[in-house]
């Protein structure tokens, strides 16, 4: 795959190119769906997407949430077969680059097709129309993808993880909801326990209820069960901001500074205070255990 990471005016091609556009942040089956469409035998497969999210440019959202990271989003365009995946820079000047400019640049690009959803908008202002591009190009226009009614959108499946709807947001996904983070230097709280955990610096993933999941974790190309804890240790060393940690089971490794994803499998109850460090330690071993359960089960389902 072609991949370019540049100013939007410095990206180059001389092949004739059909086009899908979009930010598809969580490449959710909608997504798949409109790059899936590129595929003619007339022209190459192109996939036009921005960083960072506009939104982080266009209302100062430093902290808007995402659904997936670049460097995931450009793995899994990779996976599915395209020929170009081109990102450009999203900052002030692209925010101001008019329609007429952006139908100019797809024409340097040598596109001659682009595949859209039918409310797609462009340039500045999103004062771009898909009319305002038939006349410079053939245009494929598709529907929305929709499950039970419901259009399959990043907004909607932000709203399933933020209730804890895991199952239906990895439906809609197709493929188990995940985040990655770097392994930081926690207190060292889990060792007392006999449990020590991996203390994630995760970036601004949306992240479902506080609580304890049983989840996968990627280490290096390795998938290995755990049990993930997500909010405030109310019981043991009390945390103002929220944390994310991870327990892995059979895994006895330093891993500071490694890179960690975790793909969430189901939710196993929510966070509480306990009477005593006992209480927790049992608890948490319950945890363990219904892991070890989940994931035994899950192995011999496959």
């Amino acid at each position: 795959m072609d991949l370019q990471i540049k100013p939007f005016h410095d990206i180059k091609n001389n092949k004739p190119l059909t086009m899908t556009i979009g930010n598809f942040d969580g490449l959710h089956r909608g997504h798949q769906f409109l790059i899936e469409k590129t595929k003619y035998l007339d022209t190459e497969s192109a996939v036009l997407t921005f960083y960072p999210h506009p939104m982080k440019v266009l209302r100062s959202m430093k902290d808007h949430v995402i659904l997936m990271s670049n460097e995931k989003k450009i793995h899994l365009i990779d996976e599915m077969g395209i020929d170009h995946l081109f990102i450009a820079t999203f900052d002030k000047d692209m925010a101001q680059t008019t329609k007429e400019a952006f139908i100019e640049q797809l024409k340097a690009l040598n596109v001659k097709r682009l595949v859209l959803g039918i409310d797609f908008r462009f340039g500045s202002h999103a004062s771009g129309h898909v009319q305002d591009l038939m006349a410079h190009f053939e245009v494929v226009l598709l529907d929305d993808v929709v499950h039970h009614d419901t259009r399959i959108s990043t907004t909607y499946i932000k709203d399933l993880l933020y209730s804890g709807e895991l199952a239906r947001a990895e439906l809609l996904l197709g493929r188990p909801y995940s985040i990655e983070g770097i392994v930081i230097h926690g207190d060292k709280i889990g060792r007392t326990l006999g449990m020590p955990t991996a203390n994630l610096d995760i970036e601004s993933y949306v992240l479902p209820p506080n609580g304890v999941y049983y989840v996968d974790v990627m280490h290096h190309g390795n998938l290995y069960p755990g049990a993930l804890n997500i909010g405030y240790n109310p019981t043991i060393n009390y945390s103002a901001k929220k944390r994310v940690e991870v327990y892995i089971l059979d895994f006895n490794q330093t891993i500071y500074g490694d890179r960690l994803e975790v793909f969430f499998k189901q939710y196993l109850r929510s966070e509480k205070q306990f009477k005593s460090k006992e209480a927790l330690i049992e608890q948490l071993q319950k945890d363990i255990e219904d892991v070890k359960r989940l994931s035994s089960k899950s192995l011999i389902s496959v």
